[in-house]
């Protein structure tokens, strides 16, 4: 029975100790999340559906014991905030995409990637092996994106790109035959073709490029780095993260 007691009160203890060291270190964060929407990734402000980005913060800090504001201000004015340190946390990014930041930042571990893909008009796929499948072909991209592989060909007019300003635009354009094919973001189509129900209409090609996202930190608060990537890891080995977007595909 002594024994019983001693153990039992052991165990109090420990817990105690254990939630207050977790309440110790907790912040709250200011995190980027721009306005209108971006599905699967995140919503106009109001939704009922939350998007990736809010469920997997919403995933970390259960483990980490933070908390977090979002931030909504359009994309650019986003980008200064964190500069100036009014925004702690940007979400999705990686450091290839702000080399021209006057604030670099501090990045988390990957916990996803950001993947581009062909999107075609069911009846126009081929399968592209390289930029020279697309010789003389106009082909649909987002204005102010860059695309490595295909740049030399839409300098010289091998390729023709066809700009916009958005994604939604794209798959409409696709949809009513003005593109046969167009490079978009592999989440943001299956979420459209799903939402739709356009397996008939479009086909998911071939991978334009993949790159790992991750979270960057305000070096301020770049203290929080070793709880979140412990957190990052816990969640990609039970599979929390892939379940997220799952639920969105």
């Amino acid at each position: 029975m002594i024994k019983y007691f001693t153990n039992r009160l052991a165990a109090i203890i420990f817990t105690v100790i254990s939630s207050f060291a977790h309440t110790g270190s907790a912040e709250t964060f200011r995190v980027m999340l721009h306005t209108g929407s971006f599905p699967p990734y995140f919503f106009k402000e109001g939704d009922s559906r939350t998007g990736t980005i809010r469920d997997i913060f919403t995933a970390i800090t259960q483990e980490t014991g933070d908390s977090v504001e979002y931030i909504r201000v359009p994309f650019k004015r986003a980008l200064r905030q964190f500069e100036t340190g009014k925004i702690d946390i940007e979400p999705m990014t990686n450091p290839i995409w702000r080399q021209s930041s006057s604030v670099m930042g501090n990045y988390s571990i990957p916990f996803s990637v950001s993947e581009e893909i062909i999107l075609f008009r069911q009846d126009k796929y081929i399968a592209v092996h390289s930029p020279e499948d697309f010789l003389g072909k106009t082909v649909g991209v987002i204005n102010g994106y860059y695309y490595p592989a295909y740049e030399p060909y839409f300098a010289d007019g091998r390729i023709k790109p066809n700009r916009f300003n958005s994604e939604k635009k794209l798959i409409q354009l696709l949809l009513a035959g003005r593109l046969d094919q167009a490079f978009i973001n592999k989440d943001f189509a299956l979420y459209q073709i799903k939402k739709q129900h356009l397996t008939e209409q479009l086909v998911i090609g071939e991978s334009n490029s993949v790159v790992d996202q991750m979270i960057r930190f305000h070096p301020t608060k770049k203290s929080a780095l070793p709880r979140f990537n412990k957190a990052i890891k816990k969640l990609i080995k039970d599979g929390s993260i892939e379940h997220i977007y799952e639920r969105y595909r």
